[in-house]
């Protein structure tokens, strides 16, 4: 019998012919805005290059493909290796190269570290010019990101202060013993460095070496009395060092982390209504937002917002040569300095500060002896149920950057039963800083004041919920205050992007 003959089925390939990568590519894509921005700059002005060694790929070329792939939410560089070999899009910015992972790294290590704020700052003059945004208001907050640090690596001042405490204190004590035992005349004093331990180690050896004292070790060995010493105080050396550079490191911070010394121990959103009581590694990164776009920010290693204001506006006036007319914030930069610092630039008081919102509560009149619920007749307060406090002296407290004058009354008939009823025996008065905070008050209950307020809640805590809760932005990759700026700073300018796509789309629909 004749066996059947084996077909195989062909299927034919049509080859397609290639065409440009604009072609395949949609009108509304988010890459035409893309382009439409970054192709109006010169970027290459930023980017250092050298002509030394192999030819590399177009530093232009390597921006543009990292400045969209943080616009397209993709942080990670094998991500990004990935999209150049897979993503049309990727493939019509980067003219068909593929970069590997360790290829953007280096050139955001060597190249674009140094030059991305002004790079930041670029795109933002562009932004200003292109959607005619309001520079005369900003609205100003800050939030914690946590750092790239292991949460036991923390160092806390304290605790560092303490242990060099007692160090002292045992050093003073084998000073004390060499020289009663040695008759080595030393000096006791209340705190040491290293460097006067480390002489009269050096002594100790010339005198082990001069009566031909050799060092012995191991189970069964006797030491000499110059020996034990020695070796104490050489480990008094070493923790001398250790404690100095751990203090050092923290300067006026109260913590810093082993693995990123720039990151400081602090509490964030999670635990503050989860109360564990668990410390994190987090960055404070503060922006300022107007009509939508961030136009500024910066990245701080304390945690309260009140210290960050001044330095920020710093940085703020050095790029920009001007300061906003009108900085809208929360509470927790209405201090005394800050605004002190507001008038001095000529910026209006339109910050609130720590009661704005307590004193419209019915609980605030029953405070009788706050200062705002006191009246001013001649030289005496008076409160609400009849108590007076005549003026006693003031003083000029210099704690913060600006001097302030404080006026204490006191009580003329205090005793100790007042101290029951919680009758204060002092009260003191700082008059700047009540007016300074009635203007404040009087600019933010206005209708303006009101229609501020309702568009910083919008904006500013619609930027950080749309980095941290839609592109999942909640850690930052890496470690050191130069590599994190320039982490934050790529992903503000990928949000600056993608806010200009949408709202491009949003007034032509």
């Amino acid at each position: 019998m004749q066996k059947p003959k084996l077909q195989l089925e062909y299927k034919p390939v049509q080859l397609i012919l290639p065409v440009n990568y604009e072609h395949i590519i949609d009108d509304c894509d988010p890459v035409v805005s893309f382009r439409e921005v970054i192709g109006g700059l010169n970027l290459r002005k930023y980017i250092k290059t050298s002509r030394k060694g192999r030819h590399d790929y177009d530093p232009e070329t390597l921006l543009q493909l990292i400045l969209f792939g943080f616009m397209e939410n993709k942080r990670s560089l094998r991500q990004l290796e990935k999209a150049c070999q897979v993503d049309v899009r990727f493939m019509y910015l980067g003219k068909g190269i593929k970069p590997s992972f360790m290829t953007f790294q280096r050139f955001i290590d060597e190249k674009l570290t140094e030059s991305i704020d002004d790079i930041f700052y670029a795109i933002n003059q562009y932004l200003i010019q292109k959607e005619n945004i309001n520079t005369d208001i900003l609205h100003v907050d800050g939030t914690k990101i946590e750092a790239n640090a292991h949460k036991f690596s923390f160092v806390w001042r304290k605790a560092v202060v303490k242990h060099q405490a007692r160090l002292f204190l045992k050093i003073s004590k084998v000073l004390k013993e060499v020289e009663d035992k040695l008759k080595y005349p030393s000096e006791i004093k209340d705190a040491y460095q290293a460097e006067d331990i480390e002489k009269l180690c050096y002594v100790l050896e010339l005198q082990a070496e001069k009566l031909g004292i050799g060092y012995v070790y191991g189970k069964g060995s006797r030491k000499h009395p110059i020996q034990r010493y020695h070796e104490l105080l050489k480990e008094y050396v070493l923790k001398l060092k250790e404690y100095q550079t751990h203090l050092n490191i923290c300067g006026e911070r109260n913590s810093y982390s082993k693995t990123d010394h720039d990151a400081t121990f602090m509490h964030g959103k999670e635990d503050y209504y989860s109360k564990t009581g668990i410390f994190k590694a987090y960055y404070n990164v503060q922006i300022g937002v107007s009509d939508e776009y961030i136009l500024h920010y910066g990245i701080y290693s304390n945690p309260t917002d009140t210290k960050t204001w001044m330095p920020f506006f710093d940085e703020f006036f050095r790029r920009y040569r001007y300061y906003p007319r009108t900085p809208v914030a929360d509470a927790g930069y209405g201090s005394y300095d800050n605004y002190m610092y507001n008038l001095i630039h000529g910026m209006r008081l339109s910050m609130k500060y720590n009661m704005f919102s307590k004193e419209d509560e019915t609980s605030f009149a029953k405070k009788l002896y706050h200062i705002k619920n006191m009246k001013l007749e001649g030289e005496s307060l008076i409160s609400a149920d009849g108590q007076v406090y005549h003026y006693s002296h003031e003083y000029e407290e210099r704690r913060g950057t600006y001097p302030s004058i404080k006026q204490i009354y006191i009580h003329q008939s205090w005793d100790e039963s007042f101290k029951e009823k919680g009758i204060p025996k002092k009260i003191s008065r700082d008059i700047v800083l009540n007016q300074m905070q009635d203007e404040a008050r009087k600019l933010l209950k206005s209708e303006e004041g009101i229609s501020l307020r309702i568009r910083r809640s919008i904006e500013v805590e619609g930027a950080f919920g749309d980095i941290k809760a839609n592109c999942e932005y909640t850690r930052i990759q890496r470690r050191g205050r130069q590599r994190v700026q320039t982490e934050i700073c790529l992903v503000l300018i990928g949000y600056n992007l993608k806010k200009y796509h949408a709202k491009k789309h949003r007034i032509l629909h």
